[in-house]
């Protein structure tokens, strides 16, 4: 066997996880003695399965420490070092080829010259490794190959931008999250200012060291026109990726790779990896002209053939990329077709393979906004299932895809695009303009038969408390706020404030503490209140909960701390929420900050900036330890941004939150999706504890005829839209969301209430809510129900969707129904809902799904240690939210399922308290 043929068979090892160092080096130790000992005695079988090894775990492990550890060598001088490790690494390389070359089936044509060369190749790695362990390791502890958000914070460096062919940009930009963590078939998420939206482009290649990106982009909507507009020098607002699962290439045979325009970005890097293992490539390029045929030469170099096709015959043959691939098919033997281009394109490729069985793939770039799977806008059709472009792909069987229903949905935004819709026709709406209001004429006056301005409320008889009556907050009228994203409640005025705090009894043993998640001394902030001390009552509230302002508001506290309230035994409960809103509001804006401990000198990793990541942020880093937070969008703040409407939280409070955690000295980066940017064990190499709070953000399916019909959203990606993207100001902002004259809301909880309100300020005539259970079944807290039906909100209850119709074009217009009826109760009280043969159609131009999240797999998929149970939850220890990884914590959705920001924060904190503990340990036990 030769080395060439040696190194073929074994290539397909080389798509490994980056290793755990110390893990790997120890294996080593173990597959070496045993190496070894076979030497000794002429095992050459024995042999041959360590040399096997070698190649496919050590050498892996190899490369990964070149990607990732020898920069950092570069970095702080160490070039006598890595020159050193990288020369080890190339004669292991070649004396396990040669070992490998020369063992035929556990025979050796020269036993004793083939001993010393295995014994020279144990010894070598044993020496590399002892140097790893105790030089190198030790000398890049603390260091990072990872940017902190302080390189990025004000863009992403455009280094380099050049026209490559009418409307095409070659673009080098400065992106060291996505440059280092890449792979082929893997696009990124770009937002080129603070008011356009994300959009999928591809990957060409990039620099991990360097930290840059290359990709190729062509002028083809409003967005990539505004970017054709930048210049080298420039910067751009927003770069998340990598993401989508890497090129799928199978492990033997002849490949052949296919591109129409800029498509050869996305082929480019499969060709380079392919090359660089000896793979035999051929490479198909088309184009209507020879202008239109991007990076020949890079694809020519990477190889064996190059065969260029043009509609005119300006460049190469004149043709399709189809007869080129007829040819190669009916001359040799091919294993697998990669094509990536129109979709037309992708169609024929993928009809003329299917006959002969080729393995082929096409690169699905559908619509998308965040690029995670949280939104679930990019779904397409593969073989009967829905499945979500930008995690399950972007690469999809060809032979599965179907297409019409992708050509379909793509040219959604087409008309908006150009923003010059006909009247008639243009589904976009228009939030009517208000202009600045004054809302404090709208503020009630505070209640009550006590004569309670001349009293000492503090003091008086809890008979006399009882007396006071509930406050009740105001909220702009109906009418109003429907043309409006303003806040919907007003608050309690101060007055109402210090009356509705004095109704708390002060119980010696008060049961709304247990009810809170956070345990907030609720009678002590309340007790402030009432001393005329709003901000005391805040720095209260502050000790048990990072996010009071955003708790206040959105949190279900009448099922929580005030079904506990004793006065609401007699009457109606104290208003712990809206108090709770009212004191941590006076802080908002504040500079104060609470007191930090001490350096630890202990760093914390925290995946995911929503609620419960925020909390251990915010806990860990006053207990002074170092803490960065890693999430996949370009704000922080998680589902209080994008999920949580204006109207009900206002961006400006959750921004106002985060910064003063930015100030108390948390680290974030954002744009940043940990999975494809960087693995759990790579953030389990550079931190003391990780914490996760990656939240429960893919969308359910209803799985009935008709979804793929433009008009049809997820909640999440709706409410995103309008959230985060400002579709709301579209098109001031570019992000776009359509809204017929007639919106159905399918489920009846939180998220369906605020999909429903938002889509009556984006003008709907008509919203109705439709639930296949009844009002008493839902899980929308009451005063959201209660908002949505003075709004104009219509529901339509044991309801459920069966079919959805369309027209011609692809658009949504009517949902089919069935009349559902109840069932006898469960084992959770609720009733089970059972079809009847009755059916309704009801208009429709826009349907939302709104019927709960499940966990994103990512992390799961990627980190084979982590238990997890159906619907991938996490499973952590009950007292400590630890998982089955040591040192690696979770809490929030990511362990329930989709619930309340309280319980988040609740479950935030209790595992920040056991990691401080598990970190105060550990440091002590080093003193």
């Amino acid at each position: 066997m030769s080395e060439s043929e040696a190194a073929t068979n074994l290539i397909s090892a080389g798509n490994l996880p980056t290793p755990n160092w110390h893990a790997t080096h120890e294996e080593a130790q173990g597959q070496l003695t045993r190496m070894s000992e076979a030497l000794g005695a002429g095992d050459w079988k024995g042999v041959d399965r360590g040399a096997r090894w070698i190649f496919e775990v050590l050498r892996v492990h190899n490369e990964a420490e070149e990607r990732e550890l020898f920069p950092l060598l570069e970095e702080i001088g160490a070039e006598s070092l890595h020159q050193r490790l990288h020369e080890d690494h190339r004669q292991m390389w070649d004396l396990n080829l040669q070992l490998l070359a020369e063992i035929n089936d556990g025979q050796v044509r020269a036993p004793r010259s083939l001993t010393l060369l295995g014994q020279r190749l144990v010894d070598l790695i044993r020496e590399h490794i002892e140097t790893e362990e105790h030089l190198m390791l030790p000398l890049l502890k603390g260091k990072t190959l990872y940017w902190s958000d302080d390189e990025t914070q004000d863009g992403y460096l455009i280094l380099e931008k050049k026209l490559i062919a009418p409307e095409t940009w070659s673009f080098i930009v400065q992106a060291p999250q996505v440059a280092r963590g890449r792979k082929p078939g893997q696009f990124f998420m770009v937002a080129p200012f603070p008011e356009s939206e994300r959009i999928p482009l591809t990957l060409a290649g990039g620099d991990a060291r360097r930290g840059y990106i290359h990709f190729i982009m062509q002028e083809v909507g409003a967005t990539t026109q505004a970017m054709g507009k930048l210049s080298a020098g420039d910067r751009l607002y927003a770069v998340a990726g990598p993401m989508g699962t890497p090129t799928e290439l199978v492990e033997e045979g002849t490949i052949v790779l296919m591109a129409g325009g800029y498509g050869s970005a996305a082929i480019l890097p499969a060709a380079e990896e392919l090359h660089a293992k000896g793979r035999r490539v051929i490479t198909i390029l088309g184009g209507r002209s020879r202008e239109r045929v991007l990076l020949a030469d890079e694809l020519g170099k990477a190889s064996a053939e190059l065969i260029i096709t043009t509609d005119d015959g300006t460049l190469g043959r004149q043709g399709l990329v189809t007869d080129a691939l007829k040819d190669i098919i009916a001359r040799e033997k091919v294993a697998q077709v990669v094509a990536v281009g129109p979709l037309p394109m992708m169609r024929a490729v993928s009809d003329l393979t299917k006959p002969h069985g080729i393995f082929t793939l096409v690169s699905l770039n559908a619509l998308m906004v965040d690029g995670t799977g949280m939104c679930g806008g990019c779904r397409v059709s593969v073989g009967g299932q829905t499945k979500f472009a930008c995690f399950d792909g972007p690469d999809f069987d060809g032979h599965q895809v179907d297409f019409n229903m992708l050509r379909m949905r793509q040219d959604w935004y087409k008309q908006e695009e150009k923003d010059i819709c006909d009247p008639s026709e243009c589904k976009i709406g228009r939030v009517a303009a208000t202009g600045p209001v004054d809302y404090s004429q709208y503020l009630n006056e505070p209640v009550t038969e006590l004569d309670w301005q001349n009293l000492d409320l503090g003091a008086i008889k809890p008979s006399q408390k009882m007396k006071i009556p509930r406050q009740e907050m105001a909220c702009q009228p109906p009418e109003l706020r429907v043309c409006n994203f303003d806040e919907v409640s007003l608050g309690l005025s101060p007055e109402q404030a210090k009356l509705e705090a004095a109704r708390c009894i002060m119980c010696k043993h008060p049961a709304c503490i247990e009810g809170c998640p956070v345990s907030i001394n609720i009678p002590a902030f309340l007790q402030q209140i009432v001393n005329d001390d709003p901000q005391a009552a805040a720095r209260v509230i502050k000790e048990s909960s990072s996010l009071g302002s955003v708790c206040g508001r959105v949190c279900p506290q009448e099922k929580q701390c005030e079904i506990k309230c004793v006065v609401g035994i007699k009457g109606l409960p104290v208003s712990i929420g809206r108090l709770e809103r009212f004191a941590s509001d006076s802080m908002l804006g504040s500079q104060e900050l609470p007191p930090v401990e001490a350096a630890t000198g202990k760093k914390v990793a925290v995946i995911g900036a929503g609620p419960a990541g925020l909390t251990v942020a915010g806990e860990l880093i006053k207990k002074g330890h170092q803490v960065t937070v890693y999430d996949a969008l370009h704000k922080p703040g998680g589902v209080m941004l994008y999920g949580i409407p204006e109207f009900r939280l206002p961006n400006k409070i959750v921004d106002q939150e985060v910064d003063t955690l930015r100030r108390l000295g948390v680290k974030f980066v954002m744009n940043t999706l940990v999975g494809r940017s960087m693995t759990l064990e790579d953030l389990r190499q550079e931190n003391d504890a990780i914490f996760m709070g990656t939240g429960a953000g893919l969308p359910k399916m209803m799985g009935i005829p008709g979804e793929e019909f433009k008009g049809v959203y997820t909640a999440n990606e709706f409410l995103t839209r309008i959230n985060l993207m400002r579709a709301d100001l579209f098109p001031e902002y570019s992000t776009p969301v359509t809204i017929g004259k007639n919106v159905i809301i399918v489920g009846a909880g939180n998220t369906a209430m605020d999909a429903s309100r938002a889509a009556r300020r984006m003008g709907a005539e008509k919203v109705t809510v439709v639930y296949r259970r009844t009002i008493n079944e839902s899980t929308a807290r009451k005063e959201e129900l209660e908002h949505a039906m003075e709004e104009g909100v219509e529901f339509k209850f044991l309801t459920t969707p069966v079919q959805l119709h369309g027209n011609e074009k692809g658009w949504m217009t009517h949902a089919e129904c069935a009349v559902m009826e109840l069932g006898e109760p469960g084992p959770d009280g609720r009733r089970s809902p059972k079809m009847t043969d009755e059916r309704i159609m009801i208009p429709c131009e826009t349907l939302v799904v709104a019927l709960g999240f499940d966990v994103n797999p990512l992390l799961a998929m990627t980190e084979k240690g982590l238990r997890t149970l159906k619907g991938g939850v996490v499973v952590v220890d009950n007292e400590t939210g630890e998982t089955s990884l040591p040192g690696v914590f979770a809490g929030g959705d990511v362990i329930t399922g989709g619930a309340t920001v309280i319980l988040a924060m609740g479950q935030g904190r209790r595992a920040a308290a056991a990691i401080h503990k598990r970190l105060l340990g550990e440091a002590q036990a080093v003193v």
